[in-house]
Order: C-alpha cells, then sequence, then structure tokens
C-alpha cells in the first residue's frame, strides 16, 4: 500500500511539473509585452513576496483545514488564473492572473513535499526517492518545451496556458481521489519563525538552505532572462527555443537518478555540490560570451550548465530531507520559500545590469559570480 501512495505521489510530481515546465520559460516573454523589462522585473519581486506570505502561513493552514485541502484549493485557484493568464489581453487583468500564478506554484510544490516525506519510511532512502521524484518530474521539463515548437505562433501563448491549466485539472482528481489528508503541521516544530531560530544551532542545515538559495537565484536568471536573451537579443525563434530547451533540460533526466544514488551509497553530498558548483560557474561564464545565434553552440552550454545544476539540485534535496520529518512542515517552509526570495533577489540584481549595459547576455555573466558564492554554504558535515 505505502509503495502504491508513493507511486501517486511521483505521478503527482510528473503533471505538476508538466503545469509549470510549460509556461514557466514564457511567463516573462508574455508580461513584456504589456510591460517595460524594469515593470516586468517588479513584478516578480511582488509576486515572490506573496508567495513568501503564503509560506510562512503554510503550517497555518496545514494545521487547520488539513494537506488534502489546502493542496486541492491552490490546484483550482492556480486553474484559472494559469488559463485566464493565456487568453486575457486587458494589461491590468494580465497582471493580476499573473502575480496570482507565479505566487501559488511554490505552495504546490510544499504540499508535494508533505506528502512525499510521509511516504519514506528510511532516510537511508531519502536520496535515491528524491531523486527518483526529481528524475520522473524532469521527464516532464524535457517534453514539455515541446509546446513551444507546436503551439506557439508569432508570440501567441494563449494554447500553451490552456495546456498548463487543463492538466493540472487531471492533477485535482488524483489528489481528492487518493491522497490521505493529513494535519501535520499540529506539532510544536511547525513554527516557522522557531525554526528559523533553530537554523543558528544547526549550522550546516542553515549551510543548505543557503545553497538552495544559490541554486534557486540560477534558476529564477535562467527562467525570467533567459527565453528573452535568446529570442530578442539572440534572435532564435520559439520553435528552435523549444528545441534548445529539449536539449537543455536532459542532463535532469540522465544524471540526477545516479547522483542520489551516489548521494545516499557512495559519496555524499558535499563532494556533489562542488562538482555542481564548478561545472554551473563555468558554463554560465561560457554562455555570457556567445553572441550569435549558433545552435550546437547553445545547446551543448546549455546542456553543461543543466548538469551542474542537476547534482547540486539532487544535492541540496537529499541532504535537506535526511534530516527533516514529515511533521517538520516549517522547515520544509523555509527551504521552499529560498525559492521566492531568489525571484526577489535576481530581478533587483539584473535590473540596473540591464539599465547600465543594455545586454541581458552581460547579465549572465554577473550571474556566474553569484554561482561562486555556492561555495560558501557547502556543509561541513556529510552525511556518510
Amino acid at each position: 500500500m505505502r509503495n502504491n501512495r508513493l507511486w501517486l505521489v511521483y505521478l503527482t510530481g510528473f503533471f505538476l511539473a508538466v503545469h509549470f515546465a510549460s509556461v514557466s520559460y514564457i511567463n516573462s516573454s508574455l508580461i513584456s509585452q504589456y510591460v517595460s523589462s524594469s515593470v516586468l522585473s517588479l513584478l516578480y519581486v511582488c509576486a515572490s513576496t506573496i508567495t513568501i506570505g503564503l509560506l510562512v502561513a503554510s503550517p497555518l493552514l496545514l494545521r487547520k483545514f488539513g494537506s488534502v485541502f489546502v493542496f486541492l484549493s491552490f490546484i483550482l485557484i492556480e486553474i484559472i488564473a494559469t488559463i485566464s493568464l493565456g487568453y486575457a489581453s486587458i494589461p491590468i487583468l494580465v497582471i493580476a492572473f499573473f502575480l496570482i500564478h507565479v505566487s501559488a506554484g511554490p505552495v504546490l510544490s510544499l504540499c508535494l513535499d508533505i506528502n512525499l516525506e510521509g511516504e519514506i519510511d528510511s532516510e537511508k532512502t531519502t536520496g535515491i526517492k528524491r531523486s527518483l521524484l526529481l528524475t520522473i518530474s524532469n521527464i516532464a521539463w524535457v517534453v514539455s518545451p515541446l509546446a513551444l515548437v507546436f503551439l506557439v505562433n508569432q508570440n501567441v501563448f494563449s494554447k500553451v496556458y490552456l495546456l498548463s491549466g487543463s492538466v493540472l485539472i487531471i492533477l485535482f482528481f488524483i489528489v481528492k481521489l487518493f491522497f490521505k489528508n493529513t494535519k501535520t503541521a499540529t506539532v510544536t516544530e511547525s513554527n516557522i519563525f522557531k525554526n528559523i531560530k533553530l537554523l543558528k544551532k544547526h549550522k550546516d542545515r542553515a549551510r543548505i538552505i543557503g545553497s538552495q538559495f544559490i541554486l534557486n537565484t540560477f534558476y529564477a536568471w535562467m527562467v525570467i532572462y533567459l527565453p528573452i536573451l535568446l529570442n530578442q537579443e539572440i534572435g532564435f525563434s520559439w520553435s528552435e527555443i523549444g528545441y534548445l530547451f529539449v536539449f537543455m533540460f536532459l542532463p535532469f533526466v540522465i544524471f540526477q537518478l545516479p547522483a542520489g544514488f551516489l548521494a545516499d551509497k557512495k559519496t555524499g553530498e558535499k563532494e556533489l555540490l562542488v562538482c555542481g558548483f564548478i561545472i554551473m560557474f563555468i558554463s554560465t561564464l561560457f554562455l555570457s560570451t556567445i553572441k550569435t545565434p549558433v545552435f550546437w553552440v547553445w545547446a551543448i552550454t546549455l546542456f553543461a550548465t543543466r548538469v551542474g545544476a542537476g547534482m547540486t539540485e539532487v544535492a541540496n534535496e537529499s541532504y535537506f530531507f535526511k534530516h527533516v520529518k514529515e511533521e517538520d512542515t516549517g522547515l520544509i517552509s523555509i527551504f521552499r520559500i529560498v525559492r521566492p526570495l531568489a525571484y526577489i533577489t535576481a530581478p533587483l540584481l539584473v535590473l540596473p545590469i540591464i539599465n547600465i549595459f543594455s545586454s541581458y547576455r552581460i547579465s549572465f555573466m554577473f550571474l556566474s559570480a553569484v554561482v561562486l558564492l555556492g561555495f560558501l554554504f557547502i556543509p561541513k558535515v556529510d552525511t556518510r
């Protein structure tokens, strides 16, 4: 029975990933049709601020209503916001649906985390089971960019948003029919502010959260500004960008499951973090030097960035979740809050760079410097 529920969590992760992967890399291009680049950055900051508030409140919501009710509620909100975002044409409505869409996403990921933790009965298999979830989810990230190839025509994205929202309808019924409603936040450790204070005593937990912040800043930078760079500055068509993204996401499918095995059985997480940050730094720095739309050069470079990011992601997830339980919703919320914090940090860093250099490409040189900071957050004590 436990294995059946675990595979339902994996299936949920797949559909959730299809939803996010379909639209994450076109959100900025859609919104840029209505606002300037400066306003675009500030909208991401605003949406992420809302997300932080939701994640801080999530233990209270889970305690009061239970995990399934919260999950279903935010799925419904996300369905409405996503489909509406694709078809709305009035700027103020587009912005409103965008803010709802971006801010609700991390809450869905939190609900998925809590359900997965409830199905893991041994910390010795955390790395493998976490990396399996990541691998299954990343299959969706590899396939979903094909939507850009077949559904985007002359910067009209409505069909992609319809696909993304429709996938959540399937997810809604899976959660409603098969998930168990747990009120995990009833324990004392669910208080997020108490857990922030506790991190002072658990330095390595704090470090791995810092590492997760650097990784998510890298992701935020890529999600918001890479599509604009490729389309508007380098000159790729959306069809070409779709194929580039398919190639870019392949390392997540190829390498994350073996990386999870290594984290559990062989090397531990520290070595994966070191290798991951080195590869991310070198490939991102090289990306900032490419000025022409040569497909194979961009494909190999973007592939390399995700080799490093995939290793780092598995190491972060494995290390952190070996140190928490299902009921530690406060700690899990802190771990997930770094994503919206990154979506605040990245736009605020890019904004002056764009104003000074008028180049998205140059901004990725600064991103490589941000990646270097990851070495400051590698835990001192490994799990092996």
